[in-house]
């Protein structure tokens, strides 16, 4: 039976039925097939209950040096399920690999709904495909600049806002740019911004927003970009408690997603004994959420909250031939080393990354 035929004797409900079924890189084969099979799969409403009907999972990307090619070999690993308190050894699925350029990797990655942005790369670590970013004349020219990843979930788009600092007069400022994936042509558009500020974060997607922390005439804040309306606007302030936290020298400041909220968790220093979880209102200063205590000595950032009840991840920023996270269990108030079981054929030597939340995209580039 031809596919043509097969479209047309088949009842649509059922043809999403199938597909849904099947392992994204099934599908990203089948989107170049038939082109009714196509809109099925890139359809928001097939996406959306795909991903529903698909657990969240953690994404591993583990990076070894090729000394030979001076490059970055990166390979994805996906848990095959969430972390639970009731096993200290999770299994992993083998996703992809894929080769960076060696400077690319020393630049934030950031995950947002099935992709990553290394740098001048958009990754998908479902396929092993990579799609570079345009060039950026502003940023060639100036050579620093911030960039942050996000997901429009109204248009289902994914965007990268980028914001290259210069000094006009007495205000330090940025250029504002914004670059959406698939758009044709692909370049860089310009936007417009009346609130002049520097970032000072990293940047975090939640809910078709991008936040982050930034400085302005009027004291440190959290910024919101609207990733649909492209418009900026202060979030909130920061507390003197935080304002004074933020600015110390050692230990750790990230912003995760805490329970759909967003909150920046600090630890002084990787010797402190506790991290203090800092969450924001809209038009309100940040409120301490919570601390966690006896926390081990070790050099592990926060990574984020991976259930309802707040149980949330440290993560070692390099590992070696083990890889391994500690769980840290609010109800038991204790902490839990986590292993993944990794398929390494050989000693690993590399710098790590870890994703809550991961889901498989179909998004092809």
């Amino acid at each position: 039976m031809s596919l043509h035929l097969c479209n047309n004797v088949v009842p649509l409900d059922l043809q999403m039925e199938i597909l849904s079924r099947l392992p994204s890189k099934s599908l990203a084969r089948f989107m170049t097939v038939s082109k009714s099979w196509q809109e099925i799969i890139s359809s928001k409403s097939f996406i959306r209950s795909r991903s529903l009907t698909h657990p969240l999972r953690f994404l591993l990307a583990l990076y070894d040096t090729d000394y030979e090619t001076g490059r970055k070999n990166c390979s994805f690993f996906s848990s095959s399920s969430l972390l639970s308190s009731s096993s200290t050894s999770i299994p992993t699925t083998f996703l992809s690999k894929v080769t960076l350029p060696l400077h690319e990797t020393y630049y934030p990655t950031y995950y947002v709904n099935g992709l990553l942005n290394i740098g001048e790369i958009i990754c998908n670590p479902c396929t092993g495909k990579t799609v570079y970013l345009p060039e950026n004349i502003v940023y060639r020219r100036t050579g620093t600049a911030e960039r942050f990843f996000g997901y429009d979930p109204v248009n289902n788009q994914y965007k990268v806002l980028c914001l290259t600092p210069y000094t006009e007069g007495d205000t330090k400022t940025n250029y504002f740019q914004v670059f959406t994936l698939g758009a044709k042509p692909k370049k860089w558009r310009f936007i417009d911004c009346d609130i002049p500020h520097i970032t000072w974060s990293n940047g975090l997607c939640i809910d078709g927003s991008l936040y982050y922390i930034a400085s302005q005439d009027k004291g440190m804040c959290l910024m919101r970009f609207d990733l649909n309306s492209e418009k900026f606007d202060v979030f909130a302030r920061l507390s003197k408690k935080m304002d004074t936290l933020f600015f110390l020298d050692e230990g750790s400041k990230t912003l995760i997603n805490y329970h759909g909220k967003v909150a920046m968790a600090i630890r002084p220093s990787y010797s402190a004994p506790s991290v203090d979880l800092f969450v924001f209102q809209a038009g309100k200063q940040d409120y301490k959420a919570k601390s966690f205590d006896n926390i081990p000595q070790l050099h592990l950032p926060i990574k984020g909250v991976i259930n309802h009840m707040g149980d949330i991840v440290f993560a070692p920023i390099h590992s070696r031939s083990e890889v391994n996270v500690i769980h840290h269990d609010l109800k038991g108030a204790s902490f839990e080393k986590m292993k993944f079981d990794v398929d390494a054929k050989s000693e690993w030597e590399f710098r790590s990354n870890y994703f809550m939340g991961y889901v498989e995209s179909l998004m092809l580039l």
